[in-house]
């Protein structure tokens, strides 16, 4: 079924209230403090009955000065708008704030609603008329329908709500994705029997009872109890319908206006936004950067301080880039619409559009961050994913962190990765996360520029220690998950970008190369091991022999790799054939013996106290003997 919502805009005691009961039959003023003082402070709302179907709920926003808050909290999420003026009094202060309004929060639909037509004659009323068409002309307003109604005498009211429901007809389905589900908190109150009570305008998405939901920008997972919606008791809430929910284990006091109930993780808590902010072409007041604006939202309303990006002020009628950065958190989306008031005194003078609901902070006057700003303002949907795909890439974004980025279902953003994929523009990870071509040509890049130098200063090294490659990749890129350089690693394979074996990376089609240099020196190193016996050299007496330490040390290494010598510890390596002697000899005395002395293996080995020590030292550490007292036991 289609949800509509129907606002009303316009200056105090235009009769707005007036007019929604005379088309609903329903009192809005529900304060005390409204009916006595006979004016709109909190929102109002009521249901218009139509034999069509349709959920059409009217809001009945405020009018004075005063309100003009509670105004925006109610406005922001509407699909038609009556904007309605007195026929005895015509335009006003805040008939003309509220339309500068509408138009910055790009309503598009609206009737024009003139009230008290039984006040007037018809001279005065056209001369009112024509002060409303200078003040709409060229608006979304300037060919809207108008009408002259009485809520005192019914005059056309029947022919306003036809009016209505010929418009909502047109107006487009909401996106109902359970993932997009958000709704702005503009009331919290208990209801006995029943606990804690939110209700507000859903702008996007669904909900059903029983499902979780997550409070921003607090972050803390609520349970959704119950679900009224057009006074019934519903099992589910769709947007463009005003919600009131039913929430579990949390009281009134931990709620407020201005927090918004969303599916958990489709937000982004943030003290910066990238917007575009405009100002009121009526406007008096100038933005300056680093001024401080009240910034109003949903039903919310903070300080920000304005940073501009691409100008130093802005005037009336004029526009700038703009970071937004607050004290406290708050959770908003791309492409949400906002207003602005001036910090002292406080008057709307501009509004704008969100950009970048969670960017990094900006210098100002960059280019290359305005140049990308303008692709989010204006780029089609394919250019700014590439954009903000280019942005994340270093996160190895998820199809749902894009999607929550760009304010889409993970649907729509599957759909377009794939045309990004197919101009070659983006690449898909095993692990189901995204690349930017231009990161992978960085890691590429970075990989083989870093294989290189490695194999040109290591030449007869098999390659890179798997640990080493990955600690480095990731450090290059200021990486900080472990499991990142498994993906990279991996990611590099499967593309043929390296070749590994079990313990080492190497450039594709890296193969060691001995010169005649370090075949010599290998067969040196293995004279000097063979001729030493069981009397294992130190290393620094063996690397004491050549020229080029460097290169030394990885002939020993690749000695060590190939299984040419055995490591005792690092000081010491003992020949192949020499260990696997003295092995042999273990092996023969513990067959007939179940403890060996350090004195009886010395007199097998026919070498010194010390050497022989090197040896044991070194089984006991590989726990095939182990020391008990003074003697040693066979482990395996």
């Amino acid at each position: 079924m289609q949800n509509v919502i129907v606002g009303t805009s316009g200056h105090v005691d235009h009769g707005k209230t007036c007019l929604i009961k005379a088309l609903t039959g329903i009192q809005t003023d529900r304060l005390r403090e409204e009916q006595k003082r006979g004016i709109t402070i909190e929102l109002g709302f009521a249901n218009l009955p139509n034999d069509e179907g349709l959920h059409i709920g009217i809001i009945d926003v405020p009018g004075h000065e005063k309100f003009v808050k509670n105004m925006l909290a109610g406005i922001g999420g509407i699909d038609l708008v009556l904007l309605v003026i007195a026929l005895d009094e015509g335009v006003m202060p805040q008939t003309v704030e509220h339309f500068e309004i509408l138009k910055m929060l790009h309503i598009r639909q609206g009737i024009i609603v003139f009230t008290k037509a039984d006040l007037v004659d018809e001279d005065w009323a056209e001369m009112v008329e024509e002060d409303v068409s200078e003040l709409v002309e060229g608006s979304f307003l300037e060919n809207a329908d108008r009408i002259r109604v009485s809520a005192f005498t019914g005059q056309n009211i029947d022919v306003l709500k036809k009016m209505i429901l010929d418009k909502v007809r047109s107006v487009g389905m909401r996106r109902s994705e359970p993932e997009l589900f958000r709704l702005p908190i503009d009331r919290v109150f208990t209801m006995e029997g029943f606990g804690t009570v939110v209700t507000g305008t859903l702008l996007e998405g669904s909900c059903r009872a029983g499902e979780e939901v997550m409070v921003y920008p607090e972050e803390r997972i609520l349970k959704i109890r119950g679900i009224q919606s057009h006074g019934s008791k519903e099992e589910a809430a769709y947007a463009g319908q005003r919600t009131a929910i039913n929430l579990s284990n949390i009281k009134k006091e931990e709620l407020s206006r201005g927090e918004v109930l969303a599916a958990p993780g489709s937000l982004t808590n943030s003290t910066f936004l990238d917007v575009k902010i405009s100002l009121f072409k009526t406007t008096d007041r100038l933005l300056k950067n680093g001024d401080r604006i009240h910034f109003n939202y949903g039903s919310a309303q903070t300080i920000a301080k304005a940073v501009l990006l691409d100008k130093d002020s802005i005037g009336a009628g004029e526009s700038a880039f703009v970071q937004l950065r607050f004290d406290e958190p708050l959770a908003v989306k791309r492409t949400d619409r906002f207003i602005i008031r001036f910090y002292s005194p406080v008057e709307t003078f501009g509004g704008g559009i969100i950009l970048d609901a969670c960017p990094g902070k900006h210098k100002r006057h960059q280019e290359e961050l305005i140049n990308a700003l303008a692709i989010r303002e204006t780029g089609t949907d394919e250019e700014v994913l590439e954009l903000v795909l280019k942005e994340e890439s270093i996160r190895f974004p998820s199809v749902h962190r894009l999607a929550a980025k760009l304010n889409w279902t993970d649907r729509e953003t599957e759909e377009r990765l794939e045309k990004l994929k197919k101009q070659k523009k983006a690449l898909s990870l095993n692990d189901g996360n995204f690349f930017h071509k231009d990161f992978w040509e960085r890691v590429t890049g970075k990989t083989t520029e870093m294989l290189t130098a490695f194999h040109q200063a290591n030449p007869i090294a098999a390659g890179m220690e798997k640990e080493e490659f990955k600690s480095r990749i990731l450090e290059s890129f200021y990486l900080k998950e472990a499991k990142k350089g498994d993906v990279l690693l991996n990611e590099l394979l499967k593309r043929g970008i390296i070749s590994a074996s079990s313990s080492t990376v190497a450039a594709a089609g890296f193969s060691a190369q001995y010169s005649d240099e370090h075949s010599d020196m290998r067969q040196t190193m293995i004279k000097t091991y063979a001729a030493a016996g069981f009397e294992a050299p130190s290393t620094d007496e063996v690397m004491a022999q050549f020229k080029d330490k460097k290169q030394a040390k990885q002939v020993l290494s690749d000695l060590f790799k190939d299984g040419t010598l055995v490591k005792l510890n690092p000081g010491a390596y003992l020949y192949k054939d020499h260990y696997e002697k003295a092995m042999e000899l273990l092996r023969g005395h513990f067959a007939s013996h179940d403890t060996m002395s350090l004195a009886e293996f010395r007199d097998m080995l026919g070498t010194s106290r010390k050497y022989v020590l090197l040896i044991l030292d070194h089984l006991d550490q590989q726990k095939i003997t182990k020391l008990q007292g003074d003697v040693r036991v066979l482990l395996k």
